[in-house]
C-alpha cells in the first residue's frame, strides 16, 4: 500500500509540473490586458500597433503548435517541456526589456510559440504518464492552471498599475517559467514514447516506477501490440480509419472556440461598459471574479471528469452556455432595462462556469487521449493548431460583429453555436472514461462508430 502511495503522489507531483505549462499559457495571455494600457501611453501607440502586440501571441501560438506535434514525435515529451520552459524564459524577458514596439511584438510571437507547444505538449504528456482511473482528472490539471494563471495575471496587473509598471507585469512570467525548467528536469519520460523508440527496458523501469507495486505487465504487453500492429507515418493521419477522430478532434476544437469564450476572456470589461459599467475599474474588478469563478467550477469539473464521464458534462456545459448567452442576448435587445448590467454580470458568471466544467477541460483531455499512439504527436498538434486559429477568428470578428449585428444577435449567434456543439456532441464525441489509450485505438482500427470508440472491448486483441 505504502509503494502504491507512493507511486500515485509521483503521478500527481509530474502532473502539476507538467501543468504549469499551462498557467504559464493563462499568465502570458492575461497579463496584456492590463500591460497594454501603459505600453500604448508610454509607446504613443497606434490602435493598428496595440493589436499587433495583442495578437502577436495568438500568431505565435499557432506556429508553436502546428510544429510542436512533430517535436515531440521527434525528441520526446520531456526535451519538449524543457524548451518550452526555455523559450518562456526567453519570451519574458524578452518583452519585459523591449526597447521598442518591434522588439516587443517579436518577444510576445516567442511567448506564444512557448504558449502554443506547451498547450499541446502538457496535456499529451500527462496523458501518456496517467494511470487511466484518473487520466481525466490529472489532464485536466492543465486547464485548471490555465484558469489559475489568468487570475493570477489580472492580481499582478492590478498591483503593479499604481505605478504603471509594465514590465514587471511582463517579466513575472520568469518566475513560474523557471520552476517548470527545474522541474522539468527531474522528470520521466513518457514510457509509451519510449517504447515507441525500441527503449523497452528503460520504459518498463519508468513504467514500473510511475506505477509502484502495480502490476505493469498488461499495460506494457498493450503498449507493445500498439506499437507493432503499425509503424506510424504522417501520411497515417489521414488514412480512411483515422478520419473519424481527425473529425472529432478538429470539430471540438472548432466548438471549443466559436461558442464565444475569447470573448469573456478578451473583451469582458468591454462587455461589461457596453452594458453599462461606465468606470473601468468596476469593469476590472468584475472581470476579476469571473475569472475566480472560471478556477472554482474548473476544480468542481476535476473529479467528476472521470466519476461522471466526459459527454454528460460536455452535454451539461453546452446547456449552460446556451441559456446564459440566451439571456446575455436578450438583456441587451431590450437597452433600457434597468438591472442590464447585472443580468450581463450573471449571465457572464453562468457561462463561465458551464464553460470550465465541459469544453474548457475536456476538449484538451479527448485530443489527448484518441489519436493513435504512432501519430498522437502530430494528430493532436494539427488540432490544437485549429484550435488556436479558430481562437484568432474570434478574437478578431467579435467587436466588427458587435458593430455590424449589434450585442444581441451576437450573443444569439454564440448561443446557436452552442446548439450546434450539443448535437455534435451527442451524435459524434465518444465516452472515453475508464477506457485505456490501447482500447481506444483497438475500437478506431476495427472501424466502431466514432461514439462508441470510447466501449472497452468484451475480448480485447492485444491479450490473444
Amino acid at each position: 500500500m505504502l509503494e502504491r502511495s507512493n507511486a500515485n503522489w509521483m503521478v500527481y507531483a509530474v502532473s502539476v509540473f507538467a501543468a504549469l505549462a499551462g498557467l504559464l499559457f493563462g499568465y502570458d495571455t492575461g497579463i496584456i490586458s492590463g500591460a497594454i494600457l501603459f505600453i500604448k501611453k508610454d509607446f504613443s501607440l497606434s490602435a493598428f500597433q496595440v493589436e499587433m502586440i495583442v495578437s502577436a501571441v495568438l500568431l505565435g501560438a499557432l506556429i508553436g503548435s502546428g510544429f510542436s506535434g512533430r517535436l515531440t514525435d521527434l525528441f520526446g515529451r520531456r526535451k519538449v517541456l524543457l524548451f518550452t520552459a526555455i523559450t518562456f524564459i526567453i519570451g519574458s524577458l524578452s518583452t519585459a526589456l523591449a526597447p521598442s514596439v518591434h522588439w516587443l511584438i517579436v518577444g510576445r510571437i516567442i511567448l506564444g510559440v512557448a504558449i502554443g507547444v506547451g498547450s499541446f505538449t502538457a496535456p499529451l504528456y500527462i496523458a501518456e504518464i496517467a494511470p487511466q482511473r484518473i487520466r481525466g482528472m490529472l489532464v485536466s490539471l492543465n486547464q485548471l492552471a490555465i484558469t489559475i494563471g489568468i487570475v493570477f495575471s489580472y492580481l499582478v496587473n492590478y498591483y503593479f498599475s499604481v505605478q504603471g509598471r509594465w514590465p514587471w507585469m511582463l517579466g513575472l512570467g520568469v518566475v513560474p517559467a523557471a520552476i517548470l525548467l527545474l522541474g522539468t528536469l527531474f522528470l520521466p519520460e513518457s514510457p509509451r514514447w519510449m517504447i515507441l523508440k525500441g527503449w523497452e527496458n528503460k520504459a518498463r523501469t519508468v513504467l514500473q516506477r510511475i506505477r509502484g507495486s502495480e502490476n505493469i505487465n498488461k499495460e506494457f504487453e498493450e503498449i507493445q501490440q500498439t506499437v507493432k500492429v503499425e509503424k506510424g507515418t504522417h501520411r497515417l493521419l489521414f488514412a480512411k480509419w483515422v478520419r473519424p477522430i481527425l473529425f472529432i478532434s478538429l470539430g471540438l476544437s472548432f466548438f471549443q472556440q466559436v461558442t464565444g469564450i475569447n470573448t469573456i476572456i478578451y473583451y469582458a470589461p468591454t462587455i461589461l461598459q457596453i452594458a453599462g459599467f461606465k468606470q473601468a475599474g468596476g469593469a476590472i474588478l468584475a472581470t476579476l471574479g469571473i475569472g475566480i469563478i472560471n478556477v472554482l467550477f474548473t476544480i468542481i469539473a476535476l473529479p467528476l471528469i472521470d466519476k461522471w464521464g466526459r459527454r454528460p458534462l460536455l452535454l451539461l456545459g453546452l446547456s449552460g452556455m446556451f441559456i446564459s448567452l440566451a439571456m446575455m442576448g436578450a438583456a441587451f435587445y431590450f437597452p433600457g432595462f434597468a438591472a442590464l448590467r447585472w443580468v450581463a454580470v450573471g449571465s457572464m458568471v453562468l457561462y463561465i462556469a458551464s464553460f470550465a466544467m465541459s469544453l474548457g477541460p475536456i476538449m484538451w483531455l479527448i485530443i489527448s487521449e484518441i489519436f493513435p499512439l504512432n501519430i498522437r504527436g502530430v494528430g493532436a498538434s494539427l488540432a490544437i493548431s485549429a484550435s488556436w486559429g479558430f481562437n484568432m477568428l474570434v478574437a478578431l470578428t467579435f467587436l466588427t460583429l458587435i458593430e455590424l449585428l449589434g450585442p444581441s444577435y451576437t450573443f444569439w449567434l454564440y448561443a446557436f453555436l452552442c446548439i450546434l456543439g450539443g448535437l455534435f456532441v451527442y451524435f459524434i464525441v465518444p465516452e472515453t472514461k475508464g477506457c485505456s489509450l490501447e482500447h481506444i485505438e483497438e475500437n478506431l482500427r476495427l472501424g466502431r462508430p466514432s461514439r462508441e470508440l470510447g466501449i472497452p472491448l468484451r475480448k480485447s486483441t492485444f491479450s490473444q
